[in-house]
């Protein structure tokens, strides 16, 4: 089970996998994984894709690609590694054969602490950072998916932790 195709898709080539979920995000990571795979489930709980349309034209045009819509994953079977997926569609359960499963559903991330600190917050309580990853509040720096940048990935969460530990060192030093 992974929530990166990025990070994981070389570890299912020639394989079977399933991805869950109708955004952006779900049919990108379809379509990547779709160089590399045998074949690629969508699962999707609605009877449409919330995807933008090129996006969903690309996939509707992947031969190994198949789209189950009304699909709600029940359960991951396996023993130590996933093998099948027990899905309900419809009322129905269908087991599907799968060697693994990309969960592209999104995330919330946690910033209660953020409020507590008195931290700024965008619209969507994302922390504001600048370039330097500095908050609002001197000497206080955010990183990764609790900050109002645009990139979501462990990757850039990592990068962004960098930024901010060498900012915070300097500020540190500046106090001396």
């Amino acid at each position: 089970m992974s929530y990166c195709s990025t990070c994981d898709a070389f570890f299912f080539k020639d394989k079977v996998v399933g991805v869950v979920g109708g955004s952006d995000c779900a049919v990108i990571s379809a379509l990547s994984l779709s160089d590399l795979a045998k074949k690629v489930y969508v699962v999707y709980r609605r009877d449409k894709l919330r995807a933008e349309k090129i996006n969903i034209q690309r996939l509707e045009n992947k031969k190994n690609i198949e789209i189950l819509y009304n699909a709600v994953p029940a359960e991951i079977l396996g023993k130590g590694k996933v093998e099948q997926v027990k899905l309900k569609i419809k009322e129905k359960e269908k087991l599907l054969d799968l060697d693994g499963i990309f969960i592209e559903i999104g995330s919330i991330p946690y910033f209660e602490f953020a409020k507590d600190l008195n931290l700024k917050l965008d619209k969507d309580n994302f922390i504001i950072v600048d370039d330097n990853m500095q908050t609002s509040h001197p000497g206080v720096f955010a990183a990764g998916d609790v900050t109002n940048q645009d990139l979501k990935q462990a990757v850039i969460a990592a990068g962004q932790g960098a930024i901010a530990a060498k900012n915070a060192y300097d500020w540190i030093i500046s106090l001396a």
